[in-house]
């Protein structure tokens, strides 16, 4: 999560209230309540994101603190003037992994068979499928905004590799 924003609540929110959406030139998924405007997004129930995104920032689960949304706060000196302090240089309050990520998973297999082509000289025959059913899985989401971009995945694509090893 950013060290500038500051958690007011338990920001995860249920799959089934997950909304995808069109925003910032990507088509994206809302993982968990975060800090971005929300009229900004398209293809999507406004009035849905606004329950989970509120238009009022200070009503947002996530986001900085002070009334200018600038992680400073006001503070009243001895002498009764008001100054804005930064609170930058103070240790976040917040956990850094409060959500949890997409599942994944991924299936490798390889096949072999041995072959006897004397009694002394073999032959064994590999093939290697790394990402075997080429499932996709899905990024992480913006530790900010907590939207997750559907246009990339995080793993690599198949890879078939074949190979020969002759032993005498």
């Amino acid at each position: 999560m950013s060290s500038g924003l500051y958690l007011f609540g338990d920001p995860s929110i249920n799959a089934d209230q997950r909304l995808d959406m069109n925003i910032f030139g990507r088509h994206q998924r809302l993982w968990f309540r975060g800090d971005f405007d929300p009229t900004l997004a398209t293809g999507v129930d406004q009035a849905k994101l606004q329950q989970l995104v509120p238009l009022d920032r200070s009503q947002r689960v996530l986001r900085p603190v002070g009334g200018n949304f600038d992680n400073r706060v006001s503070e009243r000196l001895a002498n009764g003037t008001v100054v804005n302090t930064s609170i930058t240089d103070m240790v976040n309050w917040n956990a850094r992994n409060f959500f949890r990520g997409p599942g994944s998973w991924n299936q490798d297999i390889s096949l072999f068979k041995n072959i006897n082509i004397t009694e002394r000289v073999k032959a064994r025959l590999t093939a290697d499928f790394f990402n075997a059913l080429n499932h996709p899985v899905d990024v992480a989401p913006n530790s900010s905004t907590g939207l997750q971009d559907l246009s990339t995945q995080a793993n690599s694509p198949r890879i078939i590799q074949f190979s020969v090893r002759v032993q005498w």
